[in-house]
């Protein structure tokens, strides 16, 4: 081989490496910010689009001494925002919506908050009196609900009645184990996993909880994790395919259902609130505490996760609550004090 064909040979491989490189390696994204602080100093816990332009978020307003709960609406993309007439008197944690007419909206105290035209709003009555952290609906008829103290309940007429399938009383310091859930998803009314922490108060422990149903929440499979630490939010693109989030930073990656469970590495100790993909490769978790947000980013299906700036000193202060996917790489983030992002 001549010095000049070997030259030619290293160079269209090298070429061909750094390509690689640049298709699979994550890269920082743009963020405009939409809001920088509500105008009541409201936090926004959870944010829902059904378009590009109409969204709801949830949270609390800690003006308010009767009515904390809060439900507000944008109609142009998170630029602007308005406060739904509803009264409720307890935080919500978690907002959900089916389409554009069908919405759901739950807190501390059982509560449950309904729409079936996307602005009229009604209280449901859940059967529980412990926090609810997590909704999901399989159709406008059936969904299911998850909180604290073993609680998983489910309706099959869009919330007019619940059912308790476990937990739903509040919990009392004793030696019995108990799950506290903190988010679920439900690919059909029969397939669906739930997320948080099991703890032990005989060994004063605690480990990160996964566990799925086939049977539409009348029974549930434990997933080995691994891990200690409390899992906050569950995501899978479909069957196979899916990924937990939770304190100390911990990324979880499944590729089979939840047979097993294998961690990432996301480069941050902060606790990661939420996690959304858009597609099979591009992801983002969003998390933090008091005084610290995080927002992460991957372009190559979680393998290496990327830290985002969002280009204001005063934002990165707050923590980050909750990341939205609309429809391929339409992304919106809300956290405290109603800071509102969206990647450009």
């Amino acid at each position: 081989m001549t010095g000049f064909t070997l030259r030619l040979t290293l160079g269209i491989a090298l070429f061909a490496f750094l390509a690689s490189l640049a298709i699979v390696l994550p890269t920082s994204a743009e963020w405009a910010i939409l809001q920088k602080q509500d105008p009541e100093i409201r936090d926004y816990m959870s944010i829902a689009f059904t378009d590009k332009n109409t969204g709801w978020a949830v949270g609390v307003s800690p003006l308010e001494l009767d009515n904390i709960g809060f439900i507000g609406y944008t109609m142009d993309g998170g630029q602007t925002w308005s406060k739904a007439k509803i009264d409720i008197n307890a935080q919500l944690a978690e907002v959900y919506f089916l389409d554009e007419q069908h919405g759901w909206a739950i807190g501390e105290k059982g509560a449950i908050a309904a729409t079936i035209n996307g602005k009229d709003w009604q209280l449901q009555t859940s059967k529980v009196s412990n926090g609810l952290k997590g909704i999901y609906f399989v159709n406008k008829e059936v969904g299911y609900a998850v909180g604290e103290s073993d609680t998983i309940i489910t309706t099959t007429n869009g919330g007019s009645s619940w059912k308790v399938l476990q937990g739903g009383q509040i919990g009392q310091v004793g030696d019995a184990d108990a799950n506290m859930y903190n988010a679920l998803q439900f690919l059909d009314e029969s397939t669906g996993w739930v997320a948080g922490v099991r703890v032990t108060p005989t060994t004063q422990g605690q480990s990160a909880l996964i566990q799925k149903t086939e049977d539409g929440g009348k029974s549930w499979v434990t997933q080995e994790t691994g891990k200690e630490d409390i899992l906050e939010d569950i995501f899978f693109l479909n069957a196979a395919t899916g990924w937990a989030v939770g304190e100390n930073g911990v990324i979880l990656h499944t590729t089979d259902g939840g047979k097993t469970w294998k961690e990432q590495i996301s480069g941050t100790e902060e606790r990661l609130r939420s996690v959304r993909f858009a597609d099979d490769k591009m992801g983002v978790a969003v998390g933090g505490d008091l005084g610290v947000g995080v927002i992460l980013l991957t372009q190559d299906s979680g393998e290496t996760w990327e830290i985002q700036e969002p280009g204001d000193a005063m934002v990165q202060k707050f923590q980050m609550n909750k990341v939205f996917v609309f429809k391929g790489k339409n992304v919106w983030i809300t956290g405290g004090n109603g800071v509102i992002l969206q990647m450009k």
